[in-house]
């Protein structure tokens, strides 16, 4: 019988888990070092730039327009900025900032840890991190924020942090930074600020930085600037009275639209490109100069379409005229009214009261039939020229950067094409355009246009479409009513429609007078 009491005891290997919790913990110090030191150095402050214009170009190159009529950013320093604005901000966003020497590690990664960036009152440093970044909206990016902020308050002085964000700032009515915000909102200097704006504009600032945060007034910071002993308790009762009065400029409420030439109806060409491209790239990207346009427009013919339009209302009895130009894959070449009418703007009426053909009212050409608009017209006829394909109409040729990298070319697209057999037997009801300098007409050695002359009674308007090989033009003339009898508007109808011909054939003549 062996001795029970003889056997070895040997002690019992131990729990391998807190060991590889302890080497995963170092594992992800190191890592998540790492990733700061990483992220972190490829961090700097960036160079803010006073915004430059964004400018149109023609399909030549030839400047035409310019958006950016206002000032939007203007770079300025500490020293240029009223320092009760600067302490307004402070006490508003982060009244420690300036104080502290010492990174605040723990505040940094808290977001890390709790997952929610939107709850946490971020630093300065944050927030012109986040003017490019955004909220952090994850725990990476949270991390990647923290990092970036590290690195940046390590290699910056605060101050210079403070400058680069109160430099570009988004502070409303299209501006960005302290500057442009002062004038747009006050109409003076950043460094001539008074207590009530610069109280104003730092509440600006607070409701664009904190997403989920306490709501600060105007009010509320001047009792905040009272308490901290930055202004008197007699000052900050003046200052709530200015508030309450009003301490604003209207603000102003036209486009940003800048017309490199003048007397020759580029405007609303403009208007339509600025539309566009706002709706696509928003207005920031237009009103700091981003981007680079070239148009379909071609400024040389606008200019001789211009000349043409007012040469004939001062010769003539019409009082107003609008021309549409597009070429054979319905890009805009010019647009013009006389005095201040917008091509644009210009209905004919109900397709019934344009059509010349009863098939075109069976093709659904336009899904708003109820009035017709002269660019719809002229796109019918390109249309009908083109033997049933529909392009779409274009104002855009191509967009760059500010470093000239090409963002979109845009060329000619097919929206629609209808029957063949259908568009020719509209085609023949059609009529041959001609013209004294034999330029156009039907002869093999003429150009060949074929278009229709309508007009409407009742407004004293006639309108003439028609298209060539290479071009569609929508014309419309009003004639005044003023001492006219209804039989008398009738008797010129038939003269005033020889005169919408006259005017479409110099058009067509001016289009192809290189052939």
């Amino acid at each position: 019988m062996s001795d029970s009491s003889g056997e070895e005891h040997w002690p019992k290997p131990r729990s391998a888990w807190p060991l590889s919790l302890y080497v995963a913990a170092v594992v992800l110090i190191l890592g998540c070092g790492i990733l700061v030191k990483t992220v972190g150095e490829s961090t700097a402050v960036s160079d803010p730039r006073s915004d430059d214009d964004t400018v149109i170009y023609d399909r030549h190159g030839v400047e035409f327009g310019r958006f950016h009529s206002e000032i939007n950013m203007v770079p300025v320093t500490l020293e240029n900025m009223a320092p009760i604005l600067v302490d307004a901000v402070l006490t508003a966003l982060d009244p420690d900032y300036l104080k502290l020497d010492k990174v605040q590690i723990w505040e940094l990664v808290s977001p890390i840890f709790n997952g929610n960036s939107k709850q946490d009152l971020p630093s300065i440093t944050q927030l012109y991190l986040r003017l490019e970044d955004g909220v952090p909206s994850s725990r990476t990016a949270a991390l990647r924020e923290a990092s970036k902020a590290i690195h940046l308050e390590r290699s910056y002085p605060r101050e210079a942090l403070l400058e680069q964000y109160l430099s570009q700032v988004p502070l409303g009515r299209d501006t960005f930074g302290v500057e442009a915000a002062a004038l747009s909102w006050y109409g003076r200097s950043a460094k001539d600020l008074g207590i009530g704006q610069a109280a104003h504009l730092a509440s600006q600032m607070v409701r664009s930085a904190w997403l989920q945060g306490p709501e600060t007034s105007g009010h509320s910071i001047l009792n905040q600037l009272n308490e901290a002993g930055l202004i008197t308790e007699r000052e900050a009762v003046n200052q709530r009275q200015a508030l309450l009065e009003g301490v604003l400029i209207s603000d102003r409420t036209e486009k940003p639209i800048k017309p490199a030439v003048v007397d020759i109806g580029v405007m609303p060409t403009l208007e339509k490109i600025y539309g566009t491209l706002a709706d696509q790239y928003g207005k920031e990207a237009l009103v700091k100069g981003d981007l680079t346009i070239v148009s379909t427009l071609d400024l040389d013919l606008q200019r001789r379409i211009a000349r043409i339009a007012d040469t004939t209302v001062s010769t003539s009895e019409i009082q107003q005229l609008g021309i549409v130009v597009l070429d054979d894959r319905n890009q805009l070449r010019a647009a013009y009214g006389t005095g201040d009418l917008s091509p644009e703007e210009i209905g004919l009426g109900p397709l019934q009261r344009i059509a010349w053909s009863s098939e075109l009212m069976d093709l659904e050409i336009f899904k708003v039939p109820d009035d017709l608009s002269l660019l719809q017209l002229a796109e019918l006829h390109s249309l009908v020229a083109r033997d049933g394909i529909k392009y779409e109409t274009g104002v855009l040729l191509e967009i760059s950067d500010r470093s000239g990298k090409q963002v979109a070319r845009f060329s000619h697209r097919v929206s629609e094409q209808f029957d063949f057999r259908t568009i020719t037997e509209i085609a023949k009801e059609l009529d041959d355009l001609l013209t004294i300098d034999d330029n156009i007409g039907v002869s093999e050695a003429q150009v060949r246009v074929r278009g229709k002359q309508g007009g409407d009674v009742e407004r004293n308007v006639m309108w003439y479409g028609g298209a060539s090989a290479r071009f569609a033009v929508a014309l419309w003339t009003r004639y005044p009513l003023e001492g006219t009898t209804s039989g008398e508007i009738e008797g010129s109808q038939l003269g005033n429609g020889r005169e919408a011909v006259r005017v479409a054939g110099t058009i067509f003549s001016e289009l192809h007078r290189d052939g």
